[in-house]
């Protein structure tokens, strides 16, 4: 007897259902590389254009226009959007107390009795 197997959770199919759940909707264009990256976009659908999953958007000027959706977080995929806090302020008094060690560590002092 063949295997039976779930869909794949990724697959095209699963992807086209999310968008019809959760349209319309607001997404946020998640792409840096894009020209309206952070920006806010009122989606109201979705069309496929030569393989690629687009959204159909209404943009900051008011016109209507298309955008990729693995642009946007749409589909709940999120990029971070530039450098995230590694530090808190602890962490960060924590490290400048330890350059400030090593740097110390790295100057030439006279020894004690040494002659100027």
């Amino acid at each position: 007897m063949g295997d039976v197997g779930l869909p794949d959770s990724d697959s095209e199919g699963d992807r086209l259902q999310q968008l019809r759940a959760v349209l319309p909707c607001e997404v946020r264009v998640v792409a840096e590389s894009h020209p309206l990256f952070g920006r806010l976009l009122a989606a109201n659908g979705f069309k496929r254009l030569n393989g690629l999953l687009l959204l159909t958007v209404l943009l900051p000027d008011g016109s209507p226009g298309t955008i990729r959706a693995d642009a946007t977080d749409v589909l709940g995929v999120v990029t971070p959007a530039g450098p995230g806090v590694v530090l808190d302020a602890a962490g960060l008094r924590e490290l400048h107390r330890l350059v400030a060690g090593l740097r110390g560590a790295n100057r030439w002092r006279p020894r004690a009795g040494a002659r100027k």
